[in-house]
């Protein structure tokens, strides 16, 4: 078994991550590579071969900060992300190929974002899943199946005027504005602009934006990515003071019923905390949680810190940055964000 780095995209990986029924886009390697130029961060994308036959990949990103320590990811700024191989040989490959970049490079930890856990004595992280919701060719017969209470949320959103569009990167700036809004809101630093962008230029056929107006003014907003049939949304937004109307009801259903139309197979309304409020929303449409299992390597000199805004230590700086003025959140937010993936 031979493991190689690869640096630039790759038809063979790529075909390789679409014959997986677990393949998403971020494990592709041009996602890895998209990742890499818009935050500086550097990517290892790991390849296992058997007599030139790809058999398994895994990318990495090395996340270095003086503040969040020094680790590796799989995969960066994803839901999803771990590893996808053939055989046992090759998880095997991957895995020790991993460990020794880790060690190499002195990280603390890596973070492995699997569905299905992998066969090692690693440290796990539970009680966060993704909502998934199968979707039909006629959004008709999807629009029948939700309960009454969904479909008059939907309503009452278009009686109150509000309207539903998408489109690509033209409408990045109306998403990022609420997008920072928001994340302001809870306390936790956005993400780098350039790294959407950088997504919607790299995979312009996979990657739209859903917007929700009322009177001309944007109230929400969505970031979609569509591949291998699966459609899902990274990041999602709105007003909080328009929620009485239900923009956030119209702006999932007209995401639902575009990604019906294209023929994607799933909806993956994303990940959150069971039984949390937004766990709660997303169940409503009769969407199905699928565990997420987050398992980690922790070097033996170290102990495992997650970086998360779940973590206690950092309590009293999500309250701080809620305070913050905005104008400063946003000139802040993206070298923060960068280093916490």
């Amino acid at each position: 078994m031979d493991i190689k780095i690869i640096k630039t995209d790759n038809s063979s990986c790529e075909t390789f991550v679409c014959s997986k029924n677990d393949g998403k886009i971020c494990h592709l390697p041009s996602f890895s590579n998209v990742v890499a130029d818009a935050t500086g961060h550097r990517s290892f994308y790991l390849v296992a071969y058997d007599c030139d036959h790809i058999c398994g990949i895994l990318p990495l990103i090395r996340v270095y900060s003086r503040l969040f320590g020094n680790r590796m990811i799989s995969q960066a700024f994803s839901t999803y992300g771990g590893m996808l191989f053939d055989s046992k040989e090759a998880c095997d490959a991957l895995f020790n190929r991993a460990i020794e970049l880790a060690m190499k490079f002195n990280c603390e930890s890596i973070e492995f974002r699997n569905i299905k856990p992998l066969p090692y004595e690693l440290k796990l992280r539970t009680g966060k899943v993704c909502m998934h919701f199968p979707l039909h060719s006629d959004p008709d017969e999807i629009w029948k199946s939700f309960l009454p209470k969904v479909r008059n949320q939907v309503r009452k959103a278009e009686k109150s005027n509000i309207t539903a569009t998408n489109g690509g990167a033209e409408l990045l700036d109306d998403f990022y504005r609420l997008y920072t809004i928001r994340m302001r809101q809870l306390g936790t630093p956005g993400y780098p602009r350039s790294l959407m962008y950088n997504i919607l230029r790299q995979f312009k056929d996979n990657s739209r934006i859903f917007l929700v107006r009322h009177d001309n003014l944007t109230v929400g907003a969505a970031f979609t990515i569509c591949y291998n049939s699966f459609a899902e949304i990274p990041w999602a937004a709105t007003l909080i003071e328009y929620n009485k109307l239900c923009p956030n009801n119209l702006l999932y259903w007209s995401v639902i019923k575009h990604y019906c139309l294209t023929g994607a197979k799933f909806f993956d309304f994303g990940r959150c905390t069971v039984d949390g409020s937004t766990y709660r929303f997303k169940k409503q449409w009769g969407a199905k949680p699928i565990e997420l299992h987050y398992q980690y390597w922790v070097h033996p000199d170290h102990e495992l810190s997650i970086a998360s805004p779940d973590n206690p230590r950092y309590q009293k700086k999500v309250q701080i940055w809620k305070k913050l003025p905005l104008s400063v959140t946003r000139l802040l937010g993206p070298y923060i964000s960068r280093n916490l993936p």
